[in-house]
């Protein structure tokens, strides 16, 4: 054999290198919490979101609307990322004295995980049940985690270096809060993102204005949306320009979507919303006139309707005895669908075209070469299933500074967006 492989030498390679394709159908949770301590966390079902929250938690909240959209017109999620902002101080508090009660807590570096209990005594209080559970723990503490007594029913928790990894989760007779963020919400979405970037659509759990505006500018610059939502009544006000509706209006915010409820802060009517319309094959579905599971309808008035519209703020009514959104448009007044449309084919034509650059030994600078790029824009255009062409530049076209540089000269294409029916106008003439 060895004389035979001398002679006629076979090389087998592998089938093409594959390019990761960008999803757009994972929502991010970004939120304040110290549930787990990586940075964030992948979830396929809303009972794995609730086995690190309680159901009484914002973030699970957040998520039941997410996956709680089975039965509505459109196509659910099936995965979601809960990403992490950083805490450096917590407070760990008695939520129920009880005697001959046991009493835990988990904590953890990302590494190392211990869980310690104690048990309160025949007359028990706060103050003995805080002090007992910290002994417990500084007697085998988790390296780089602080647990301080404060002698009054309450103990703090911290890392020994700021910006750390950690965790704190407690027994349901004990909890932990008053958080101390160390990093703006901008600085933890990019620090979510560099540990998960997968996901498309983000939401948090926070409604406050400020927030939802730092928020939304910083998706301004990314090829994501954000969706929020809001209960202050100064929305419906047609005076009102500081509310955050007229505020992102006002700003053409054309990646934040919002929506007006009367239990926005509870329902998180903008997850229901995206849980059941994600899904959906970008470009196949308008957001406009969809149902959701579990949102408070909101009964307003036509002026208010009004007021509404003109600050881009959709609504979830009732019209003919059928509860939906309206209308289905970003800040800007853009449709939702057309964004994540476009968003869509830029990731699309980027992959295809970079897939192509990687597994080719060489494209060369002539019309054949180009050709194969031409192909790779046309298939993706075809998946699009819009009237389109493209323009191919001819290799001598191209200034000869550039082809020294191997840049490939400009490639155009014109696609007709396919837009949807929102309304109708029906003319009938009847006759005797």
């Amino acid at each position: 054999m060895a004389e035979l492989d001398s002679i006629v030498k076979i090389n087998l390679y592998r089938g093409s290198t594959p390019v990761e394709t960008a999803s757009f159908s994972i929502p991010l949770i970004l939120s304040t919490f110290v549930n787990f301590p990586e940075r964030t966390r992948t979830y396929t079902s809303i009972d794995s979101v609730g086995e690190d929250f309680d159901s009484s938690d914002p973030v699970y909240q957040v998520a039941q609307a997410l996956y709680g959209q089975t039965g509505v017109l459109g196509a659910p999620i099936r995965t979601l990322v809960i990403g992490r902002r950083q805490v450096d101080s917590a407070v760990g508090s008695v939520v129920t004295v009880a005697n001959n009660t046991n009493y835990s807590i988990t904590v953890s570096d990302g590494i190392t995980t211990t869980t310690y209990t104690v048990t309160s005594d025949a007359s028990a209080t706060a103050t003995e049940i805080v002090t007992a559970l910290v002994a417990a723990y500084n007697a085998s503490p988790v390296t780089g985690i602080n647990i301080t007594d404060s002698l009054s029913g309450t103990f703090t928790v911290t890392p020994a270096v700021a910006g750390a990894d950690w965790s704190i989760k407690t027994s349901a007779n004990l909890t932990v809060g008053s958080f101390v963020a160390t990093e703006t919400w901008t600085d933890a979405l990019d620090a979510v993102n560099n540990d998960n970037s997968t996901w498309y659509a983000l939401f948090t759990d926070e409604h406050d204005p400020v927030v939802v505006e730092e928020l939304s500018d910083a998706i301004a610059t990314r090829r994501r949306i954000f969706g929020t939502s809001s209960q202050d009544p100064a929305v419906l006000a047609s005076g009102s320009t500081t509310d955050i509706a007229a505020v992102l209006s006002a700003k053409s915010a054309g990646r934040t979507y919002g929506v007006w409820t009367p239990l926005a802060d509870t329902e998180f009517p903008e997850a229901a919303w995206a849980g059941s319309q994600l899904g959906v094959t970008p470009g196949g579905n308008d957001w406009d006139f969809k149902r959701a599971n579990g949102i408070t309808v909101s009964k307003i008035t036509d002026a208010q309707r009004t007021v509404l519209r003109n600050k881009n703020m959709n609504m979830y009514t009732r019209v003919a005895g059928v509860n939906i959104f309206q209308d289905g448009d970003m800040f800007d007044g853009t449709p939702i669908d057309i964004v994540i449309g476009e968003d869509w084919l830029y990731a699309r034509l980027q992959e295809g075209v970079y897939f192509r650059l990687i597994n080719s030994l060489k494209i060369p600078m002539t019309n054949t070469g180009l050709t194969i790029i031409e192909n790779e824009i046309r298939a993706v255009l075809s998946q699009a299933d819009r009237g389109w062409s493209v323009t191919v530049p001819d290799v001598l076209s191209i200034p000869e500074n550039l082809r020294a540089q191997r840049i490939a000269g400009v490639f155009r294409f014109d696609a007709r967006l396919q837009g949807s029916v929102r309304s109708v106008e029906i003319a009938g003439y009847l006759v005797v």
